[in-house]
């Protein structure tokens, strides 16, 4: 929970309805002519898409009544495109209806094409979903399946879910290539990277550190040339190439970026965006500018998970 969110919790589960023109999720593809579609959706980041506004209303009482009775985490993302001709980065959030499961996603497509786009689309859509019920190894695995089924492009991505109390708490991260997850301790101020970069560079830092020792400056040089070359991605994922760690104890404030973010922006501004936007939708778009800020020119993507340790009540329903 980040230290300066408000105590006031009564508006979390905060529910909207609204015509639809393209699926909550993936929007990619118009949705079939015939029934009135509408959008359901809420703060929490839960969406779905009903035949009529009667019955997205019906959806958003449900889960507003039994969302309350589940941990509650607020996310949001920010996406920019540089100056590359297609957003190959994309972001991917499911929440059940009842606000029992979670599972977020951050995919870079790799290349500047429709297919890369497509191929980052679906592989977060894909994982966040499978995620959110079977872990951040079994979404990561998911989306390998989808992108080896039916596309020709390819992706890296990190994802991530909240541990069952019983297993310790913390998050679950999966990823492969160069997408990040941090978590953020804000009694500390500091902001600590869970995953270990798949790239050429980073092999490079492992493999050289020892001869390196005295040099560390001459070896980033060096390794820094190599850490567009990633070694890993979604299509060829399989459970000994793709990285996963658990964390334990309290959940604190996530944060998953694509290295359109975190090459160019410093440690210390990642921390200070954490420290001074509350709101994690604000936190994330900070990001995307600080990127383009220090000249930043691919996609770039932020997404900030803070989790709500307290109980919520249930917004009244209308």
């Amino acid at each position: 929970m980040h230290p300066h969110l408000p105590p006031v919790f009564d508006s979390i589960h905060r529910t909207s309805t609204y015509a639809a023109g393209h699926h909550p999720v993936w929007p990619y593809a118009p949705l079939p002519p015939g029934p009135c579609w509408t959008h359901a959706t809420c703060r929490c980041g839960w969406a779905e898409l009903a035949e009529s506004h009667r019955d997205a209303r019906a959806l958003a009482r449900h889960h507003r009544r039994y969302a309350a009775d589940h941990p509650t985490y607020l996310p949001g993302s920010a996406l920019r495109i540089g100056d590359r001709t297609h957003q190959a980065d994309a972001t991917g959030t499911h929440v059940s209806l009842a606000g029992a499961r979670h599972g977020w996603a951050l995919a870079d497509g790799i290349g500047d094409s429709p297919l890369a786009a497509h191929a980052a689309g679906s592989a977060a859509a894909t994982a966040a979903y499978v995620a959110s019920d079977r872990g951040a190894v079994a979404g990561l695995l998911a989306a390998a399946g989808t992108l080896a089924a039916v596309l020709e492009g390819d992706t890296v991505m990190v994802v991530a879910a909240p541990r069952p109390r019983e297993h310790g708490g913390g998050w679950d991260i999966a990823w492969v290539g160069d997408c990040r997850a941090y978590e953020y301790d804000p009694d500390a101020g500091v902001l600590t990277q869970l995953t270990v970069d798949h790239t050429e560079g980073q092999q490079l830092r492992d493999s050289l550190a020892e001869h390196y020792r005295d040099r560390p400056q001459d070896l980033e040089q060096l390794a820094a040339r190599r850490d567009n070359v990633v070694t890993s991605s979604v299509a060829t994922a399989d459970h000994d190439s793709l990285g996963h760690i658990a964390t334990t104890g309290p959940r604190r404030r996530l944060l998953l970026t694509s290295d359109g973010v975190h090459q160019l922006v410093p440690h210390a501004s990642l921390i200070r965006a954490c420290r001074t936007f509350s709101d994690p939708a604000a936190c994330a778009n900070r990001l995307t500018l600080a990127a383009r800020y220090f000249g930043g020119t691919d996609n770039a993507a932020a997404m900030v998970i803070d989790p709500v340790p307290a109980p919520i009540a249930a917004e009244l329903v209308p």
